[in-house]
């Protein structure tokens, strides 16, 4: 029962025990269903908010990722070119090329900031587009998306930028054929020349270079010696060296190039299709091809030739003689290779003849001089004469040379043939006749440009057009031509100058027509009849002649130039009269008092040159229908002849600085109606509105064709009279004068000027008025004037260039605070005894900007030139002369501000290339303060006693300085506060005269 009663106790307990199982299961799973249900929701919840989380990553702090984005950019760019700039010194200067991860890295970059930048314009037109609503989420989440890629690709980049084996590897394949080359001579002027070439070539901006100069000069020398530097340095992969023919062949070029990089093309293949092939096989080398011998320009693209950039590192190089050429290859840099110097020609002569013995050394340097320094003619003599002892042969080379003959062993065939080749690609006759023309000038004879301008016109070689303007620019045209094929040299303004050799060999070519005869400059007194019969132009300009031929034969002769000889006072009136053809007559600055009557019969004369001369009247000159000029400026001319009137095609009449003229016909000016240039400036006859029969300045105003214009006037009320005509509101040019104007105005042809001498300025209680377009003033014992700007009250004077001030006593100042001269260039104040400042006042900027020469002379009363603050209106000065100023304590004055010096530690002036300073005995500094002027190159100190330091810092000393002028005295007690600045300073100090 017990056991039951147990049993049926645990049967019980097991019962409730299974029931509560059954509950807590139920519960469990009730529970766990429930759990589910929550757990789904919040799966579901988990992945609606994981997209929205990182919308809202995205699209939070979009600004500053823009940034940063910019800011990795940035760094990145810098870091690539930071690479570049070391790739580009290195490939010329350690010879080496690039490595492939080096350039893989540069292109991964250029790809990458590529990308970059197309974000940063998505960004701007998602700007736009929004419209400064709210913003379009979906939009930045892409784009920031896109920022946070791009920014870990560039730290990545930039990290990678690093590279540890170098960025360049030793060897290169072979680029070239190296060619045969001599020793270059002339150290100086050949090794100067190379390098600057050499620095072109490294300079990755530069990508096509000319290299220029006269036939025989040693351009193809220096460049076989670049060459073959080129191949050594294997900084390209094709170093390529082409000789041009001197006619321009496409196909042979396109062959000739093929040839030199080993390429094969077929003589069957057209233009086009070779071009095609040596493009493809160019394209994505980095090359060098240089092109000898050039005389025309062509298209890269027609032969085959990629174009060099800065991308592709390849560089282009054209050898020859005319600088057209370069301009029609668009070259960026043109180098000239010039003559050598006097001793290193004597070397290099010395060098190919051999010793010379004392007794003929002087004969061979005469020699040797008249090779002209040109290094192929030395060369040339140099051999024909070697190991020649006999003193008779050498003086008959001198004497051959000398002659314009050199029947010398080479000189035909090496020297003059070449050169020659420059004058036949002139090509037109009428250009070729002018380079002719020049050889009647003397041997290294200073060319007047506009002399042998109006020369040309006169002998019809240029086309008349009726402008002499016009005509004029053309001339200039022409002779930019002969200067660029190097048949003439510039010799600085409005001068050129004709080589020795060249000279002999227009003379050469002259002589087979025979075209010209030219005894220049051979102290010669006696003119012989077969040198001007049976030739066209005849030189004997600069001799002793004073006997002529009597009645000779001149049917052909148009040109004869007896300038600058004695002459007798009057020439046989036979002379002329068979020169019928005879356009241009030169007798300046002869002795000829009288022309014979024989002049008048020259009906095809166009010009007639007597200034300088001593010629006192005219023949008749009605039957010179033809003359276009007549010069008789600074001649002794007394008087004009009446028939004046009847030279209906003048067109220059030159009457200026004729101080014994006496009369002039009235009315003859106005029917000079092809007038174009008239100048009776500082004549002894002087227009005047009170004159009797003088119709005020009609006569003048009816000039239809008037450009330019000189007058004297011979008191203020005709001068005012002519200034409010305005009739010069229709010239080009005028130089007008009212006083003595014995102080002479360095005009400049083709300026608007005015002189005053001796004048009061002040009319009717305000100041003379003046031409509104006035550019150069000259101002002299004007004494009532006590600010030169006072004068823009009545005249405009944005215009003025050129400001000359001399003795006006009652001159202060230049210029007040508030006037303006916008384009003054040259200001000169000479003897100004009241002159305390130029500005009155502190300067407003924009006064004197292109100021470029300022020059004071004995000026007593003032003590320094500027203020530090009027300075900076002088930045384009560059030429500053100071002498005889007693006063003068300082050039520029230092503003103080209660008591103490301004802070600012320099004082810049950027163009100034001349600092003369002299008889300034109160000069203490020059400034107190670092003086910055890199482009200084001469600095002179005399006389100035006081001054005791020099105005440079060991950190400022200017880079183009030359020389240091100034008494050994003077440089010995300088003081420095840096030795080492002396020190560099001492090897440009002069202690000359």
């Amino acid at each position: 029962m017990v056991y039951f009663g147990l049993r049926q106790v645990d049967s019980e307990f097991d019962h409730e025990l299974n029931f509560w199982r059954l509950f807590n299961f139920k519960i469990h799973t009730e529970l766990k269903r429930s759990m589910d249900i929550v757990s789904s929701s919040l799966t579901a919840v988990s992945l609606l908010l994981s997209p929205l989380e990182k919308l809202l990553f995205y699209s939070r702090n979009f600004k500053e990722r823009e940034r940063t984005l910019l800011c990795e950019m940035e760094e990145l760019i810098s870091k690539e070119n930071d690479l570049k700039a070391e790739i580009s010194i290195a490939l010329v200067n350690q010879r080496k090329k690039l490595r492939s991860e080096t350039q893989l890295w540069l292109k991964n970059v250029e790809n990458l900031i590529a990308e970059v930048k197309n974000i940063e314009t998505e960004i701007i037109q998602n700007k736009r587009c929004i419209k400064e609503c709210f913003p379009n989420y979906r939009s930045r989440y892409r784009l920031s998306k896109k920022m946070m890629k791009r920014i870990n690709d560039m730290r990545e980049l930039h990290a990678k930028g690093v590279f540890s084996n170098g960025l360049f590897v030793d060897s290169f394949p072979n680029p070239g054929r190296i060619l045969p080359t001599s020793g270059l001579v002339g150290d100086k002027t050949f090794q100067s020349v190379s390098k600057v070439i050499w620095e072109v070539l490294g300079d990755v901006n530069t990508s096509k270079l000319g290299v220029h100069g006269m036939g025989g000069v040693g351009k193809t020398s220096v460049m076989m010696h670049i060459y073959n530097q080129l191949i050594d340095c294997k900084v390209f992969d094709k170093v390529i060296w082409v000789n041009v023919s001197k006619t321009l062949n496409v196909e042979k070029l396109q062959l000739d190039i093929a040839n030199a990089i080993n390429l094969e093309l077929s003589e069957e293949e057209n233009v086009i299709w070779r071009s095609t092939r040596l493009l493809e096989h160019l394209q994505g080398k980095k090359f060098v091809l240089i092109l000898d011998d050039m005389w025309h320009h062509f298209s890269l693209e027609e032969v085959g030739i990629p174009h060099p950039t800065t991308d592709n590192g390849c560089k282009f190089v054209i050898i020859t003689r005319l600088m057209e050429v370069c301009r029609g290859m668009e070259t960026q840099r043109e180098i000239k290779v010039e003559l050598l110097s006097k001793n290193e020609a004597w070397d290099l002569f010395t060098t190919k003849s051999g010793p010379i013995c004392e007794e003929i050394e002087s004969i061979a340097k005469s020699v040797c001089e008249n090779c002209g320094r040109l290094p192929l003619a030395i060369i040339t003599v140099g051999r024909a004469m070697r190991k020649i002892e006999d003193k008779r042969l050498w003086k008959n080379a001198l004497e051959e040379l000398e002659s314009s003959r050199a029947e010398i062993s080479g000189m035909e065939e090496d020297v003059f043939a070449r050169l020659k080749f420059s004058y036949l690609h002139l090509k037109d006759d009428h250009i070729q006749a002018c380079f002719l023309y020049c050889a009647l000038y003397p041997e290294d004879h200073k060319i007047k440009a506009s002399e042998l301008i109006e020369y040309w016109m006169a002998e019809e070689l240029i086309t008349e057009v009726g402008d002499r303007e016009k005509e004029i620019n053309k001339g200039y045209t022409v002779l930019k031509k002969l200067k660029d094929a190097c048949l003439l040299e510039d010799i600085g303004s409005d001068h050129v100058k004709m080589h020795d050799l060249v000279r002999d060999m227009a003379i050469r070519i002259a002589r087979e027509s025979p075209r010209l005869i030219t005894k220049a400059q051979m102290k010669l007194n006696r003119m012989k009849r077969e040198w001007i019969e049976n030739v066209e132009w005849v030189s004997l300009m600069d001799n002793n002649i004073t006997i002529f031929p009597d009645n000779p034969n001149c049917q052909k002769l148009s040109t004869l130039l007896l300038q600058r000889n004695p002459l007798p006072e009057k020439i046989q009136d036979s002379f002329f009269m068979k020169m019928q053809c005879l356009k241009a007559l030169d007798l300046s600055g002869t002795g000829i008092k009288s022309l014979p009557e024989s002049v008048s019969s020259l009906c095809n004369l166009r010009a007639l040159f007597l200034s300088f001369s001593k010629i006192k009247e005219l023949p008749s000159l009605t039957m010179l229908k033809e003359l276009r000029v007549l010069d008789l400026s600074h001649s002794r001319l007394r008087k004009l002849p009446h028939d004046i009137e009847n030279l209906n095609n003048l067109r220059r009449l030159d009457l200026s600085y004729t101080e014994k003229l006496q009369t002039f016909p009235s009315g003859a000016i106005q029917k000079l109606s092809c007038l174009e240039n008239f100048s009776m400036f500082k004549s002894n006859w002087r227009w005047s509105a009170n004159r009797d029969g003088f119709e005020s300045f009609d006569e003048i105003s009816r000039l239809s064709r008037l450009t330019s214009l000189g007058l004297s006037f011979e008191d203020k009320t005709s001068f005012i009279g002519y200034v409010k005509s305005k009739q010069w509101l229709v010239l080009e040019s005028y130089h007008l004068g009212i006083g003595q104007l014995n102080i002479l105005l360095p005009t400049v042809e083709g300026m608007r000027s005015i002189e005053i001498q001796d004048c009061n300025l002040c009319h009717q209680d305000k100041m003379i008025e003046l031409p509104n377009n006035i550019q150069q003033l000259a101002l002299h014992s004007c004494h009532d004037i006590t600010i030169l700007s006072e004068l823009s009250d009545t005249t405009n004077l944005e215009n003025l260039r050129q400001c000359y001030i001399s003795n006006c006593n009652g001159m202060e100042f230049i210029t007040k605070a508030d006037n303006f001269f916008p384009n003054l260039e040259l200001l000169v104040l000479r003897k100004l005894p009241k002159l305390k400042a130029i500005c009155n006042g502190i300067t407003s900027s924009q006064i004197f900007t292109k100021v470029k020469s300022l020059q004071i002379h004995s000026c007593n009363r003032m003590k320094s030139l500027f203020s530090s603050h009027m300075l900076q209106d002088f930045q384009n000065l560059e030429e500053i002369e100071v002498w005889n100023s007693r006063l003068i304590e300082e050039m520029v004055e230092e503003e103080q501000s209660g008591g103490n010096i301004s802070s600012f530690s320099t004082v810049l002036l950027p163009k100034l290339r001349r600092l003369s300073l002299s008889m300034l005995p109160e000069l203490k500094y020059i400034t107190r303060r670092v003086l910055i002027c890199d482009s200084l190159e001469t600095v002179e100190i005399w006389d100035c006693e006081v001054l005791r330091a020099l105005p440079f810092s060991i950190s400022y000393l200017p880079s183009s300085l030359k020389n240091i002028k100034g008494n050994i005295n003077w440089w010995d007690q300088l003081e420095w506060d840096d030795t080492s600045c002396k020190n560099l300073l001492q090897p440009f100090f002069d202690q000359g005269t």
